[in-house]
């Protein structure tokens, strides 16, 4: 065939040298758009790494007893479930390669901060009461060492309540906190600034780089903006990213986002101390981090909460309404031959909790609408 082989239903000359040029560059362009970023730069190009592609082929084939003989031969920790087992012994191979094979890691493989500051905040709340106003009482801060993968400092304080002085019943046996212990503590904004005193003193923002940490988005979004609309401060600005560990748990584990007691006993942990006590709560959390970066997860802030314009924030909740009333329309399509359902009390508590103004960082995939589904968790939570 010639060279200069053209179509003659148009009788159009096109040299095939050019046609092959064009289907090549069109086939590097979409194999640029295809292929990840750090595959681009040339960041997996050495033969380690297709080496580990086939030891972890070979890990994906074994038992759970099977892994468990591997962690204990390799002297891993033998405790969690499948998928947790074949991540830790993935993450073994990998450094041990890597290592041996004198290639960096790549860009991002590591936790890119010296502390993680894991905070778990405990308020007023009454049964069956909607819209109610909460009040931090305890304030906890376990401080993660992160090249030592260990708590190395805490801090603790409760808070005295001021609109809701007196603890309802159902606050005190579901946290533990007693009268007392909140009508000696402080107000709210005298323990944040004793807070901060105690972050300058582990010199956290200044000489040493920390990320918040914390079990959902409510701490932050919720509680301490709500505490401090509530005692009229300024919304502290280290608090303004933190790292959601659910989401970050079910990331990098690859599973459905679950509760702390739940992640524990996945991660073949049990729960130390009294559950809803917040500085109990936050030393567990605490240890999932550790254990999650012993495995190999790099953790690093998933969420910010915005100041946005009133421009931003209309349009926000107008997009989350319309994607709720078109579900409902749906719903209400599909059944159009039956019973109409009762309208569902969450459309509010959507345009409600849209205010918060949470945000997920680029790097993943969550979307706006699944934060708003974390809060409608805790609303109905509250609710029963």
């Amino acid at each position: 065939m010639a060279s200069s082989e053209f179509c003659q239903d148009k009788e159009v000359k096109v040299p095939l040298s050019s046609i092959q040029n064009q289907q090549t560059e069109h086939r590097t362009e979409v194999s640029s758009l295809q292929k990840p970023k750090a595959v681009r730069d040339g960041q997996y190009s050495d033969p380690v790494y297709k080496k580990l592609s086939l030891i972890n082929g070979e890990i994906n084939k074994l038992t759970k007893d099977q892994l468990q003989a591997k962690c204990a031969e390799l002297r891993l920790d033998t405790r969690g479930m499948k998928d947790i087992l074949k991540k830790r012994i993935k993450n073994y191979y990998k450094r041990k390669k890597l290592m041996k094979a004198r290639v960096h890691p790549p860009e991002g493989s590591k936790t890119p901060y010296d502390y993680l500051l894991v905070i778990d905040f405990e308020a007023t709340c009454e049964e069956d009461v909607e819209n109610y106003n909460h009040e931090i009482i305890e304030f906890p801060a376990i401080l993660v060492d992160v090249q030592q993968n260990k708590i190395v400092d805490e801090f603790h304080s409760y808070c005295r309540p001021l609109l809701n002085p007196q603890l309802s019943k159902f606050c005190c046996n579901l946290t533990g906190i007693t009268q007392s212990q909140v009508d000696t503590a402080d107000s709210f904004p005298l323990v944040l600034k004793s807070m901060e005193k105690w972050m300058e003193s582990q010199c956290l923002g200044s000489e040493r780089s920390f990320a918040v940490a914390t079990d959902g988005p409510w701490d932050m979004s919720r509680f301490l903006n709500g505490q401090c609309s509530l005692s009229d401060i300024t919304f502290p600005q280290w608090a303004r990213r933190w790292v959601n560990v659910r989401k970050t748990y079910a990331n990098f584990y690859q599973c459905r986002r679950t509760k702390i007691t739940n992640m524990l006993e996945n991660l073949g942990l049990t729960f130390e101390g009294n559950l809803h006590c917040g500085r109990d709560d936050a030393r567990n959390i605490a240890q999932i981090c550790i254990r999650m970066m012993e495995d190999g997860c790099v953790i690093r802030p998933n969420e910010e909460l915005r100041c946005w314009t009133p421009g931003e924030l209309r349009a926000y909740s107008s997009d989350v309404t319309t994607a709720t009333l078109t579900h409902s329309n749906i719903c209400e399509e599909n059944k159009s031959k039956k019973k109409s359902p009762r309208k569902s009390a969450s459309v509010d508590v959507v345009s409600a909790f849209s205010c918060l103004a949470i945000t997920t960082q680029a790097d993943h995939n969550d979307s706006d609408q699944e934060d708003v589904e974390d809060l409608l968790q805790y609303y109905r939570l509250q609710k029963s």
